[in-house]
């Protein structure tokens, strides 16, 4: 497989870090097709530990400057792992409902945000930020790979899926108070 630069139209994505790929190594290990590194990584503490899972799990590790140059415009990027998309559904617990999200650094903030706060499903209503996008991963510092998450057409169709739940909205110039 030719490794190219994202588009969401992909079956697949990639992280963008040490740190981002070792939180997928640990939450998603069957999800992983392959890990690249740095020649020059091997001084960063987390390309052990990266190592470490890759072999436990029989990940491919690549040792490739080529690659990871291609995907990541940083220096200071010295691990990529490419992992399968995949679909989920959200669980019973409370949800975070965004809106036609548009902003790649705060979905990632957003989700990094949920997990502190203990919440773990984001529905999301399209149009809305591909969860997959590798600047969307680097943002959540892997957090997106610990939440379930779930698209939606529209509201109503996420009332539908979920009707019996507690709304609580905030949202900027809103109506009401």
């Amino acid at each position: 497989m030719k490794i190219k630069a994202y588009h969401k139209d992909f079956e697949y994505t990639y992280t963008l870090g040490v740190f981002e790929t070792i939180e997928l190594l640990y939450s998603k290990p069957n999800l992983v097709l392959r890990v690249y590194i740095k020649s020059n990584s091997y001084q960063n503490k987390g390309i052990k530990i990266i190592s470490e899972i890759c072999r436990e799990n029989k990940i491919d590790l690549i040792e490739s400057d080529n690659t990871i140059s291609k995907l990541s415009k940083k220096d200071n990027c010295f691990a990529v792992a490419i992992i399968k998309k995949y679909t989920m559904e959200l669980d019973d617990a409370n949800h975070v409902v965004l809106v036609n999200p548009g902003d790649m650094g705060n979905m990632g903030t957003i989700i990094r945000t949920m997990l502190g706060f203990n919440y773990s499903n984001l529905a999301i209503i399209k149009p809305g930020v591909d969860v997959f996008d590798p600047r969307v991963i680097r943002a959540s510092m892997g957090a997106l790979f610990n939440i379930n998450f779930e698209y939606f057409d529209s509201f109503s169709e996420y009332l539908d899926k979920y009707p019996k739940r507690n709304i609580y909205s905030l949202m900027l110039k809103g109506a009401k108070n």
